[in-house]
């Protein structure tokens, strides 16, 4: 049996980790709210942009005439991995990473280029698969101006015909306590995929209603087309904003659930360890009343 004083020992080292892990579990906590609200904050914005894109695209006479939402063979595919900067989340990143290295054999005839958004994608990729862009530290008080890079960078790509599709996979932030991994196009630009990122945007916080198409008619000045060719790529960027929101959001949910479990494991394994603290106090009492009796009868 182990000696008391090293028991102590280890009740002294679970009451720390406890601690920290409590403490985790509430900032965490709290990094999560901020990404849910900062996407709710975007959503009357991106609602107002899918209405407006519903009566413009009545005049599309081919998508040709816009860069950013021409169809073609998917030859070149652009990949965008999005985990986190950090650990301690638990199977969040590996799931990621599982799904795009699955994208990937799938599609081994056509060439393929990722970007990496968090050090766990860059850190999986660098040196086995071909990495045109990194970027890091987008784990906290992220606003629109800071993912504004990786729009650009895609949208340009795929304007120079470098790329034909670009697809995010991503961790989708469903509730508190459930995130899926999840695959969205976000080049070429799509009206379903647009109404599926405006339909994700604060779904957990608010009640989501479908889409009403509006089916008002507007006069467009100067034109339709240059209406659609400025509001295309602020559908992206909201786009690409919105999903990187829901990675940290579904980052800080899965630490934090990560976090209460060892707090919880940490509890659990205090409550042995005094049980076995006082089994091994009370054995030693034991052997030395014994000790003692021992003596007086020697004495007799």
């Amino acid at each position: 049996m182990l000696s008391t004083r090293l028991i102590k020992r280890q009740i002294q080292s679970t009451k720390n980790i406890a601690k920290i892990t409590k403490a985790m579990q509430m900032v965490s906590a709290a990094k999560m709210r901020k990404s849910q609200e900062a996407a709710l904050v975007a959503r009357p914005y991106a609602e107002a942009a899918v209405a407006l894109l519903d009566n413009v695209t009545k005049t599309m006479t081919s998508r040709k005439e816009y860069p950013l939402a021409h169809r073609r063979e998917v030859k070149k595919l652009c990949l965008v991995v999005i985990t986190s900067d950090k650990g301690l989340c638990g199977g969040l990143n590996s799931n990621v990473l599982r799904e795009a290295a699955a994208i990937i054999a799938e599609n081994r005839d056509k060439e393929i280029g990722i970007i990496t958004i968090g050090k766990k994608a860059e850190k999986y990729f660098r040196g086995n698969q071909n990495v045109i862009a990194v970027f890091e530290g987008m784990g906290d008080n992220i606003d629109l101006t800071r993912t504004l890079p990786v729009s650009r960078i895609l949208m340009d790509d795929f304007v120079a015909e470098k790329y034909d599709q670009v697809i995010a996979v991503y961790t989708n932030f469903v509730s508190t306590l459930k995130q899926t991994v999840d695959v969205k196009n976000v080049l070429p630009v799509s009206r379903r995929s647009i109404k599926e990122t405006v339909k994700e945007i604060g779904a957990d916080m608010v009640e989501t209603e479908k889409i009403k198409e509006d089916k008002t008619e507007y006069l467009f000045e100067p034109s339709p087309k240059e209406v659609l060719q400025k509001l295309l790529p602020s559908l992206v960027e909201t786009q690409v904003f919105d999903i990187i929101l829901e990675s940290n959001a579904s980052e800080h949910s899965a630490r934090m659930v990560a976090m209460k479990n060892s707090t919880d494991n940490a509890k659990e394994l205090l409550e042995d360890l005094k049980l076995t603290y006082n089994y091994a106090r009370q054995g030693k009492i034991t052997q030395e009343m014994t000790e003692i009796s021992a003596g007086v009868a020697a004495l007799e």
